[in-house]
């Protein structure tokens, strides 16, 4: 193999593993912290960013360039799943 090629197939390789990466795992909440419907906890509309790490813990948090949020609670199988405005106000939630 000749070393621009060898040069190129070492640098896919180096890209491949940074993209193989995984960061931090998704939290474990306790079972009871996953709330059917979202809960007493939150509201649709008025609670912030802060009301749900102040309920619930910190979790998984996925950003979009957009400015909306969404953050995935999980146990096992079943995820709570809270979708944030660029403003950090709850829009939705879902649980699955």
């Amino acid at each position: 193999m000749s070393l621009p090629r060898a040069s190129l197939l070492l640098a896919f390789c180096a890209s491949l593993a940074a993209c193989a990466t995984t960061g931090e795992p998704p939290s474990r909440t306790p079972a009871s912290s996953i709330p059917a419907n979202g809960g007493s906890a939150v509201a649709i509309g008025k609670s912030t960013k802060a009301d749900v790490i102040s309920a619930y813990g910190k979790t998984v948090e996925i950003d979009f360039d957009s400015g909306y949020a969404v953050w995935v609670y999980r146990l096992g199988t079943a995820e709570f799943v809270l979708l944030f405005d660029p403003a950090g106000v709850l829009k939705k939630t879902r649980t699955r």
